[in-house]
């Protein structure tokens, strides 16, 4: 299996939440919002909802350090995270299937997306509601964050997705998993809307050490 170091280190970027036990120091009561933070937040879901892909280099900050690489987004569905050396990780999410690939052990682990730190950004249709709790909503200059957790695991983490605004564009987003470690990626020149040629082999699920697909 993939190291649990990296997978930790890794999993972050996935826009999810995922532990067990109670996250150090997060609120998970739900926040109280305006009509005005109602509105922005379906601003929000509408912007997410209509994303459908992108390309972009990030960089990653935590405890362990930095790490960066690339990621690659087509929704629904479909994600590809590249870390760059030192992170010997390769991330591929296609349907169900999320794969981590050790690329210097050449060790796989395939996990089914609804039990990962997958994240929303692969659903269909994106709500930040049901599922999702909002637990704090900030409005700046020109900018939005919002907090979320897990309605039916409030106890397990939170994500906090950063945007810019006019226009509307996700910057950024920071987890704080059920332990209390945060861990922050920013997005550098990403670019939307992008063609992928070769989608079907940037998205594959077919485990790099052998021919077999998995899909």
């Amino acid at each position: 299996m993939v190291r649990p170091r990296h997978l930790a280190l890794a999993g972050a970027i996935l826009l999810g939440i995922a532990g067990a036990g109670t996250a150090a120091d997060a609120d998970t009561t739900a926040a109280t919002l305006s009509e005005a933070d109602r509105a922005d937040i379906a601003r929000i879901e509408t912007y997410l909802n209509d994303l459908t892909t992108m390309e972009s280099r990030f960089l990653q900050f935590s405890e362990q350090g930095m790490a960066q690489g690339r990621i690659f987004l087509n929704r629904p569905s479909h994600l590809r995270i590249e870390y760059a050396p030192p992170t010997p990780v390769l991330m591929i999410a296609s349907d169900i299937i999320l794969m981590f690939h050790d690329t210097e052990l050449k060790q796989t682990t395939f996990l089914p997306v609804s039990k990962t730190p997958a994240g929303f950004l692969l659903e269909e249709n994106i709500k930040l509601s049901g599922d999702l709790t909002i637990t704090d909503f900030e409005r700046k200059a020109q900018a939005f964050r919002v907090t979320l957790t897990q309605t039916d695991a409030p106890d397990s983490g939170t994500v906090t997705l950063m945007f810019e605004d006019k226009p509307l564009r996700l910057a950024k987003w920071r987890v704080v998993d059920a332990q209390g470690t945060r861990v922050e990626v920013a997005l550098l020149e990403p670019r939307f809307g992008v063609t992928f040629k070769n989608a079907g082999e940037l998205f594959s699920t077919v485990d790099p050490n052998t021919a077999i697909s998995v899909e």
